[in-house]
């Protein structure tokens, strides 16, 4: 059998212009933020190390600025100048002495300057960046010749630095987007007009990349193969892109995403409401366009299977993982090794690109590890001392400290209220579109069970019971409840006792959510309630919703809400429930209004910290951690990383195991 196992093509070798992948996994650009002043720091190289020691073939770097109008930010790297050289050269020996070939990322934002107050968003017609609504300066030919000017001297500058090639960004809206769509392109000169005028910046960037820096080095275009915008690249257009550039034979791959900065932004990192390998029938269709030069299909690709399949159906060459290496640099060594089953799942509710959109460090729900060095591999320390433990609640944060301190040698007992595991939530799980939840779950409980924790389901801890152990440590994630709303009068529900698998009958009058909590969970409650009642009336205090929502999912919620002809009102707060007519206040004026016809009140609120039991172990004197929800009321990742971090200090400055 070959390497790889039941995924032989996955695990086939590809030829990308002059370089052999050693399989055909790859991870896509990922901007994670890591950089600092412009610079290059060590958790940035780590990121791009650790996959490829995990097994990817291809590693992109994420955006590589090309020219000083292109440094959005402090994180974002600079390439134009040769301040980062140094550690260029030290990112691509680790990489490359992994085994995969590293390709830079040359980006320019084009019109989209959101970032600094005096600097001219330079585009290549007057119409304003669809986000920001900025106006730019229109970039004269010259202007844009020099511009091309600095994509070859970057890649240059990465070629001498040992990068095995460069992808040029033509993606999302930016620059070479507002080139090569005739949405944005309004220009009357040789780089405007005709398909071939729009075509001409790439080709004549990748022929002078080419000249530069010969032939075995590797040149790619990261492009739409759907705007997603009326008169732009749809798949057609992309089709017709594709085939003249091929044609030229200027690329040695295509990788094609989706989307631009206008709301289809959202198919820009298809969440879990879409589908698994949402995108791939648009691949499917620009392959052969390609004709021969390899495909890299991109978006919403989790598992192994799923990848392999991509490859069999004629989809893509190779397969771009973004969230999936995040969550797990060795996704591609598991699946070789035939241990698929152990990779850890992304959460697909883009968390992740939240963090980045937000301006902080890349950081993903189920890997504390991400962007450290000794990421691909690492091992829970083991404990110099085993101790016996007690975890009381089987929610994300009891099931992690459980399994890690399992992992480091402890005797670990599990408490849990329920009859199964993972606590308040499996009832997100129960939401519409939420189900991609039950793989954290799974996992988390097979890694738990793997480590020999020893899992007493349905039944509820107390003082007595924990002592009847005899513990040495007790970690308590016993979690939290929303509170009934502030000087609200009559009877109504909190969002988590809301039963979603209630029944699917329609039935009469209208629901009222009182919305305090904007996360996406409280969406998958309207979407429930909008699909019950003959109508739902959304509350909140705040004057917009979905504070708590990342942006690209955020576009979801409110597609949904409107789809459903949901009733919005904001800076709204219940006041009282008399029969069945809701009356809500304004916050700022005080004006009154009334909802009739209420047939269910519910709502999602801040929430109270469980704690009792946890007060009792210290007033026992029993060495107890509070961690998640019990500590206080947070998030997924609050919880997961907390229960890593209380496991981990179990181990009393264990040893880690390799």
């Amino acid at each position: 059998m070959s390497e790889g196992g039941q995924f032989s093509r996955l695990f086939s070798p590809l030829q990308v212009g002059g370089r052999t992948l050693r399989n055909r996994i790859a991870l896509p650009a990922t901007l994670t933020n890591y950089g600092s002043g412009n610079r290059i720091t060590s958790r940035w190289i780590n990121f791009l190390a650790e996959r490829a020691k995990g097994g990817a073939g291809m590693v992109i770097t994420e955006i590589l600025a090309v020219d000083p109008a292109a440094l959005a930010q402090g994180a974002i790297i600079t390439a134009f100048d040769p301040v980062n050289e140094d550690a260029f050269k030290a990112t691509a020996a680790e990489v490359e002495g992994q085994g995969a070939c590293l390709i830079g990322q040359l980006w320019h934002p084009g019109r989209q300057q959101l970032w600094s107050p005096i600097w001219s968003p330079k585009g290549i017609s007057d119409q304003p960046d669809a986000y920001s609504w900025t106006v730019p300066h229109v970039m004269s030919t010259d202007e844009l010749r020099q511009v091309a000017d600095r994509y070859v001297e970057v890649a240059g500058r990465l070629k001498r630095c040992g990068f095995g090639g460069v992808e040029l960004h033509g993606a999302h809206g930016y620059l070479i987007t507002q080139i090569l769509s005739p949405w944005s392109n309004r220009r009357n000169d040789q780089y405007g007009g005709s398909l071939d005028n729009r075509v001409r910046f790439v080709r004549e960037v990748a022929q002078a990349i080419r000249q530069t820096c010969g032939s075995d080095f590797v040149i790619g275009l990261k492009m739409p193969g759907d705007e997603g915008v009326d008169g732009g690249i749809d798949p057609d257009e992309a089709a017709r892109i594709t085939t003249i550039l091929a044609r030229h034979g200027v690329l040695d791959y295509f990788a094609y995403s989706q989307g631009n900065f206008t709301l289809s932004l959202e198919t820009h990192v298809p969440d879990m409401y879409f589908r698994h390998g949402h995108f791939l029938d648009i691949h499917k269709k620009l392959r052969p366009a390609a004709s021969g030069t390899p495909v890299m299909a991109i978006g919403r690709i989790a598992t192994p299977i799923e990848a392999e399949t991509a490859i069999a159906d004629g989809a893509g060459d190779l397969v771009g993982l973004t969230r999936a290496l995040i969550a797990d640099a060795d996704w591609p060594a598991k699946a070789r090794d035939g241990r698929a089953g152990e990779i850890r799942p992304s959460s697909y509710d883009n968390f992740c690109w939240g963090e980045i959109h937000a301006g902080k460090p890349l950081a993903e729900i189920n890997n504390p590890q991400l962007g450290q060095k000794g990421e691909s591999g690492w091992r829970t320390p083991v404990a110099r001392k085993k101790r016996r433990i007690v975890v009381v609640g089987a929610g994300p944060a009891g099931l992690q400290a459980a399994a890690l301190a399992a992992q480091a040698g402890h005797d670990v007992t599990l408490f849990s209220r329920s009859n199964q595991v993972g606590g308040k939530l499996n009832w997100e799980i129960s939401l519409p579109g939420r189900s991609e939840c039950r793989a954290l779950i799974t996992w988390l409980e097979k890694q738990a069970r793997k480590a020999g924790v020893k899992i007493k389901t349905g039944q509820t801890a107390d003082v007595q019971a924990i002592l009847a152990i005899n513990p040495e440590s007790v970690i308590v994630a016993t979690g939290s409840h929303q509170r009934r709303p502030d000087n609200f009068t009559g009877q109504g529900i909190s969002a988590r006792d809301w039963n979603a698998q209630s029944g699917t009958e329609r039935l009469n009058g209208a629901a009222v959510l009182f919305d305090m909590d904007h996360t996406a969970a409280t969406y998958g409650v309207a979407d429930g309630l909008a699909q019950r009642y003959d109508g739902l009336f959304l509350l909140t205090p705040r004057t917009q919703i979905a504070r708590n929502v990342n942006y690209c999912s955020a576009i979801g919620v409110y597609r949904r809400l409107y789809e459903a002809k949901v009733e919005i009102v904001l800076a709204a707060e219940p006041v009282n429930l008399s029969g069945n007519v809701l009356t809500w206040r304004n916050v700022f004026t005080g004006r009154l209004g009334k909802i009739g016809d209420v047939a269910l009140f519910v709502w999602s609120t801040p929430r109270l910290a469980d704690d009792a039991l946890a007060v009792a172990l210290e007033r026992a004197g029993i060495e107890t951690r509070r961690i998640g929800d019990c500590m206080a009321p947070r998030n997924l990742f609050c919880a997961i990383h907390e229960g890593e971090a209380a496991a981990v200090a179990l181990c009393e400055n264990g040893t880690p195991e390799r």
